[in-house]
């Protein structure tokens, strides 16, 4: 799959907050309530038009639009792009910073983050697989996500597959995951934990290069159901327990389950946020177009082909 994660904030000196928030003054809130959202969107049943592309490509940077040109299907073209687009809306509405000056730059790992704001705090975190792209954001606590979607493993039988990923897993976790009585069964648990073990990672930035087997969550909460956020799952780390890691888990339907990853001071309460369905007039509403429609990159997507399968 493919996921974006963007770092938080590096902090800045205050001379350049202040210059900041003198040049926008009218939109500056560096006191605005806590910003806590999950945003997910059904790329399946967006299908969209000419026109819709045409202005969704003009609310992104020129050189995001060239990467998703680059894209060979349209599914992954529409992806990215309204991962991209959730970002834009959620830094924009969490900190006022005027649409046309939201602007990201890349590390050197191809991870996306914000540039160009002084010393504001945002954290948020972009995922996209299967027929969802999702967005978890936090006005100032680190933050993971990730969306996984539940379907058997692509020319390889449920052994097999489990076979090749047996060093991604701690004993305890496969001893959960095998518990199971059917290969449905286990293959559901079996991406709920991948999908938890993705939102720490990229909460800690690093990347699926570390010992995953050396991360460890304990389910407690064996049923989920599509709306109920499950809270009560818990993380080790080299088998010791990380009690200032909030876990969030749910279906967004019943074939795609997504895990968000946070953490707060251990006495600190943070409630668990339900999803909000955007579709593309809610997505773009407060966009502003940062150049020119491209009819060519409009007219290569409408050629592009769906995956076939």
């Amino acid at each position: 799959m493919l996921n974006y994660m963007v770092h938080k904030l590096t902090k800045n000196n205050l001379r350049t907050t202040l210059i900041f928030a003198q040049r926008h003054r009218p939109y500056f809130k560096p006191k605005m309530a806590d910003f806590n959202l999950r945003w997910a969107f059904n790329i399946k049943t967006w299908t969209p038009t000419y026109d819709e592309i045409l202005s969704a490509t003009s609310y992104i940077q020129p050189e995001e639009k060239e990467r998703l040109d680059r894209f060979v299907y349209q599914d992954d073209v529409k992806s990215s792009l309204i991962g991209r687009l959730m970002m834009r809306k959620f830094v924009h509405i969490s900190t006022g910073i005027p649409y046309k000056e939201v602007a990201f730059a890349r590390d050197e790992r191809g991870k996306p983050y914000l540039i160009g704001t002084g010393d504001i705090p945002v954290n948020f975190n972009v995922s996209h697989q299967g027929d969802y792209s999702v967005l978890a954001g936090h006005k100032d606590r680190n933050i993971g996500i990730d969306v996984m979607k539940i379907e058997p493993p692509v020319n390889k039988n449920v052994p097999e597959f489990f076979r090749l990923m047996t060093r991604q897993f701690s004993t305890h976790e496969w001893r959960t995951i095998k518990d199971y009585p059917t290969e449905k069964e286990q293959l559901k648990c079996f991406y709920r934990h991948w999908c938890l073990k993705e939102a720490y990672v990229k909460n800690i930035g690093v990347g699926l290069t570390i010992a995953l087997d050396k991360i460890t969550f304990v389910i407690n909460t064996f049923d989920m159901s599509i709306g109920n956020i499950v809270t009560d799952t818990q993380l080790y780390v080299n088998d010791v327990l990380k009690r200032d890691w909030k876990i969030e888990e749910t279906l967004l339907d019943d074939k795609h389950g997504v895990a968000v990853a946070i953490q707060v001071p251990r006495d600190t309460t943070i409630e668990p946020v339900s999803f909000s369905y955007l579709n593309f007039e809610e997505l773009v509403k407060e966009a502003q177009a940062l150049h020119p429609p491209d009819t060519n990159f409009a007219n290569r997507f409408l050629k592009k082909q769906m995956k076939p399968f």
